[in-house]
């Protein structure tokens, strides 16, 4: 994205006929037509970060349910590097994990 590219969310209507939903439905027609208070520009890279950091938690989650997983027990913490090859680039880090786990 590049850094001055606009972002509009659009508010999309669903669950129609649903009584409480009909309700909230209007109320975010009512707000479709007033002005955003506080309206402040994110810088790209800020929100760059933060959704990184959330998919890493994300993945970090999934990948606590695999325990049993050989690679799991190498690496159980995705965000730290394995503390013997800190030295290695990424190719050779990756020789030394499939060595470990014999694939």
């Amino acid at each position: 994205m590049a850094p001055r590219t606009k972002v509009v969310l659009i508010w999309l209507p669903s669950h129609v006929g649903i009584p409480g939903n009909e309700t909230v439905d209007e109320l975010a027609k009512l707000a479709l037509n007033q002005e955003m208070p506080g309206h402040k520009q994110v810088i790209w890279s800020d929100l760059k970060l933060k959704v990184n950091r959330h998919l890493i938690l994300l993945w970090q989650t999934d990948w606590d349910t695999e325990v049993n997983n050989k690679l799991y027990a190498i690496r159980p913490n995705l965000k730290k590097r394995l503390v013997s090859v800190e030295s290695l680039n990424r190719k050779q880090e990756t020789v030394v994990s499939r060595l470990g786990i014999g694939h």
